[in-house]
């Protein structure tokens, strides 16, 4: 059998550039290293909260900051105004007047969620192994990764959390509760880019 040229050529060339467009498997590693190299983000988010009883999710929207290594704030603007600042292991939550200060430590549901997210922005692989059963897929390009806790206190309550992202940014952050609630937050690109 004989080969036709034009057609071994047109073979030739297109696994050629199959091979020069293909991109390396992506390590946690590489994704954390990436994003370490942020020391400061800020950014806006929309976010829905699914929860049992209610008709419709209860809708939310405001900015996000993180400073590197681990503060973060969570700034809702609509549909009240709510500031949410956590510096290391202590949360600070203002409403109005009302300041309120807790340990996460007292808190295992809020502090696997936090925790995760601050761990990923910081690029702390160590935190994310102490805290977490962590999956990884997709390219730098557009990754996903899933957080399952392995704390005991912290699974009964928080099923899994979803991340996706382009980069080093993180644009999706769904939460599954072991109750079946659930939340879903979009997040704009950070500013500056």
């Amino acid at each position: 059998m004989r080969i036709n040229k034009p057609v071994l050529w047109l073979v030739t060339t297109l696994a050629w550039s199959g091979l020069a467009h293909a991109q390396p498997a992506l390590t946690l590693d590489a994704l954390l290293a990436q994003m370490s190299r942020q020391a400061r983000v800020t950014t806006t988010f929309t976010e829905k909260k699914f929860i049992k009883g209610f008709d419709a999710p209860i809708e939310s929207s405001g900015e996000l900051g993180f400073e590197a290594p681990a503060r973060m704030i969570k700034r809702t603007l609509l549909p009240k105004p709510e500031t949410l600042a956590l510096d290391d292991r202590v949360a600070t939550v203002e409403r109005g007047r009302q300041v309120r200060t807790l340990s996460l430590d007292d808190y295992p549901a809020l502090a696997v969620h936090i925790e995760g997210i601050r761990a990923c922005l910081a690029g702390d692989r160590a935190a994310l192994d102490r805290l977490y059963r962590v999956e990884l897929s997709g390219t730098l390009a557009q990754w996903k990764m899933t957080l399952l806790p392995l704390n005991e206190t912290a699974a009964a309550q928080v099923k899994a959390i979803h991340l996706g992202g382009e980069q080093a940014d993180i644009r999706t952050v769904q939460v599954l509760l072991a109750d079946g609630d659930s939340s879903i937050m979009h997040i704009a690109p950070p500013q500056g880019r």
